[in-house]
């Protein structure tokens, strides 16, 4: 070692210099050089040079790279922004920064930085441009050199850095710095030296390496011979599960799916030596007049002499205690951690078991894009999976005199887990078949044997039929109503009555003009109305009209009054829901679990107070309920316990207002709330709940104000009321009979030029 303990550059003559012990070397020093011309025993060297790196080292090919958003980041969470050209700044950042590094290298990298920094100082970099600096190399060594230079000096290992390509001058400060450190550094010139002596014109930084060759082969690439070099390296064989049939998947079948399932396996072929399975996808109907009647039927008959496993609702996930029961280790390859995971397959039908094993290698195997921690996780929730069914599926078989095993998934494939379970049982002496009558959908099967039957016509999923007496079984006239709906309310802009259950409703920015306009508007004839599936996105009002507009109170008054009408909740003074006057306000805490409203425990309560209503408009109250109570949408004062209060607020509900939303179609007429408030009490925080909520349900509100004071929004924690300014605030308006006041029968465009009169 040199001066200030940093390590002495030998003078380099081969590439094996590399390879010799640090004793062995003059000075026990590094090499620092590069090489710009190939032949073929420098590629024996260089993959042994790349082995070292796998050992301690680094590879770089093209360039270093500046370092990530996210590592800036927590390196100036940790250590700031500051910089100070002193050795002793160096040393104690470098200590906080790489604790693992001993305290010598250390020693040497901040010397290496002093000189380094005052040089470029020297050069006229300022101030700011030595920090970028600063910063850009802590991060290099933190992020891809650490492990270097964290190992002891006594370690017999030399860390080796090959770097692919021709180093900026900064590049190679550093590179330079590191070397001084204690590594070996090897550049590759792949196209000439002519571009690393434009950066290194004084050649003070590497040396050249004289051996006789030529250029470097096209596309050669030093992150190509390390992958081939992992290949290489001894990976466990799994083992040769030996079962006492051949699974013979899908090769017997006609193409009549429902009715090749009927057939018994001693029916599918006459080879003794394989078992004939089924592993097939059935996507769309047939006939929709008699699909689901149809489906019910071929089940009974299977029922017969199979043994059906059915999974509606996706396959149960795996217990705590089951997937608790699968060992885990270390493991350094897929090969090694299937080899262990495998064995953790058990039945007390050893039959099975075997079968199982031999499946779960043979899916497993073929999952190759999936990192170690994806593979090991699936491997677990599989195998406890089929530890659930195979420990006692074929006894009961057997039990029960059945002749063979069906499991029937119904609906989409959602998860990893679902498909590869799936395809783990296809795998064994028993039929998999995937059933779904919207069509194909959910994750795709990967198994090349998988035969998939597709219709063209598709029906909506109902549940499965179980149950003859359960079954309608419709007319051919009663199915032809059924598609002339389809036909006429899908993708047509017609809709049918209540043809949605759900709604998401969006509170509109507009004018004040527009609320006028916009009131007596149906849903789906407003801007941004859209259907999605099974639900309805409906732009609804939430405004707050505060002032008079040129202080004219009587033409104040007919707008207000051509707001009102039939189905128009009106509230004429605030507060208008008093604070202790809930009966609910006591009754409400079995009905939540911390945020979480208990739906069931609500409808079940004899005081119900929405059990009159449709279920389905019953089920989208208390799910619009359930969006409030985690919106943090209510301010909470110290203390507040706030969601009984909101569920209270909601149960005690007006009759009138459950009425409106008992009747609502999520495509038509809006329920409106009218709020006139022309005093100076406030809103309570009860009145902002129900408003919060009504809004959230697809009302409309309308808010006129007078007094511009506040209102509800007073008690909410973000906008969600559009308030208007349309004049000077006036006091003590009493509030007319509105029903008496005439109309204006003024149109719209006369209401545009009378703006510029």
């Amino acid at each position: 070692m040199g001066d200030e303990g940093m390590y002495k550059r030998c003078k380099l003559n081969k590439i094996e210099d590399y390879f010799l012990p640090r004793q062995q070397r003059s000075g026990e020093g590094v090499y620092f050089g590069r090489l710009d011309v190939y032949n073929p025993q420098i590629q024996g060297q260089l993959e042994q040079f790349v082995t070292s790196t796998m050992q301690l080292g680094v590879c770089v090919e093209g360039k270093i790279g500046n370092p990530e958003e996210k590592q800036l980041d927590y390196y100036e969470e940790i250590m700031g922004r500051s910089y100070e050209l002193r050795k002793s700044f160096f040393q104690q950042e470098l200590k906080q920064w790489l604790p693992r590094v001993s305290e010598d290298k250390r020693s040497i990298l901040a010397n290496s930085f002093y000189d380094l920094f005052s040089n470029l100082a020297r050069r006229g970099k300022n101030e700011n441009m030595q920090r970028n600096a600063y910063i850009k190399y802590m991060c290099w060594l933190y992020y891809k050199f650490e492990r270097l230079l964290a190992k002891q000096q006594g370690n017999a290992l030399i860390p080796k850095i090959l770097y692919q390509g021709y180093p900026n001058e900064y590049e190679l400060m550093f590179l330079d710095i590191l070397s001084m450190a204690g590594c070996d550094i090897l550049l590759l010139l792949t196209n000439g030296d002519t571009d690393y002596q434009k950066v290194d014109s004084a050649l003070q930084y590497s040396e050249k390496i004289v051996v006789e060759g030529s250029d470097f082969p096209t596309g050669f690439s030093i992150l190509h011979i390390q992958q081939q070099l992992i290949q290489k390296q001894r990976i466990p064989k799994t083992p040769e599960i030996k079962t006492e049939k051949t699974i013979n998947t899908n090769t017997w079948l006609t193409g009549d799916v429902f009715e090749d399932l009927k057939k018994l396996p001693k029916e599918r072929g006459t080879e003794n030596a394989f078992f004939y399975n089924a592993f097939v996808g059935i996507y769309g109907v047939e006939n929709s007049s008699s699909y689901y009647s149809k489906l019910l039927k071929w089940k009974l008959r299977l029922e017969n002499d199979t043994a059906v496993y059915l999974f509606e609702e996706g396959i149960p996930k795996p217990s705590f205690d089951e997937i608790s029961a699968i060992q885990r280790k270390n493991y350094e390859n897929a090969n090694q951690l299937m080899n262990h995971m495998v064995t953790q397959i058990v039945s007390t039908d050893k039959k099975a078991e075997s079968y199982g094993k031999a499946a779960y290698l043979r899916v497993f195997q073929k999952e190759t894009e999936i990192s170690m921690q994806k593979l090991l996780n699936y491997s677990v929730e599989v195998i406890s999976l089929c530890n659930r069914y195979l420990a006692d599926m074929y006894q009961n078989v057997g039990n029960s005199r059945k002749e063979k095993i069906l499991f029937l998934f119904y609906g989409e494939i959602k998860s990893q887990t679902e498909r590869l379970f799936l395809e783990v049982m296809a795998g064994l002496p028993l039929d998999v078949v995937i059933i779904n009558p919207e069509g194909q959908a959910g994750l795709e099967i990967k198994n090349s044997l998988f035969f998939v039957k597709n219709y063209e016509n598709t029906l909506p999923r109902e549940k499965f039929p179980t149950d003859i007496k359960d079954m309608n079984f419709g007319t051919v006239a009663y199915q032809a109503e059924r598609e002339l709906d389809q036909m006429m309310y899908q993708d047509t802009g017609m809709y049918r009555n209540q043809q949605f259950t759900r709604a998401v409703p969006v509170v509109l920015s507009n004018t004040y003009d527009e609320v006028g306009i916009l009131w007596e508007q149906e849903a789906k004839y407003r801007p941004n109305f859209e259907i999605f599936d099974d639900r309805v996105i409906v732009p609804v009002i939430f405004a707050k009209v505060s002032g008079v507009s040129n202080g004219d109170v009587s033409a104040y008054w007919e707008s207000v009054a051509k707001l009102t009408g039939e189905d128009v909740f009106i509230i004429k003074s605030l507060p208008y829901l008093n604070p202790g006057a809930n009966p609910w306000r006591d009754r409400v805490y079995q009905f939540l679990s911390g945020t979480t409203l208990l739906k069931n425990e609500i409808k079940a309560s004899p005081q119900y107070p929405f059990g009159f209503i449709r279920e389905v408009m019953q089920d989208y109250m208390l799910e619009k309920l359930q969006e409030l109570l985690t919106s943090n949408l209510i301010e909470v004062s110290a203390g507040e316990d706030i969601q009984p209060l909101m569920v209270a607020v909601i149960l005690n509900m007006d009759k009138e207002l459950v009425r409106q939303i008992q009747k609502y179609d999520f495509t038509k007429k809006i329920p409106k709330v009218l709020i006139i408030h022309t005093k100076e009490s406030n809103a309570s925080k009860e009145d902002a709940i129900l408003m919060a909520y009504l809004s959230l349900v697809g009302f409309d509100i309308a808010m006129y104000v007078p007094t511009g004071y506040n209102c509800v929004e007073r008690y909410y924690t973000r906008p969600l009321v559009r308030e208007y300014q349309i004049g000077e605030y006036k006091y003590d308006l009493k509030i007319p009979k509105l029903s008496s006041i005439k109309r204006s029968s003024e149109s719209f465009m006369g209401r545009i030029f009378k703006r510029g009169r």
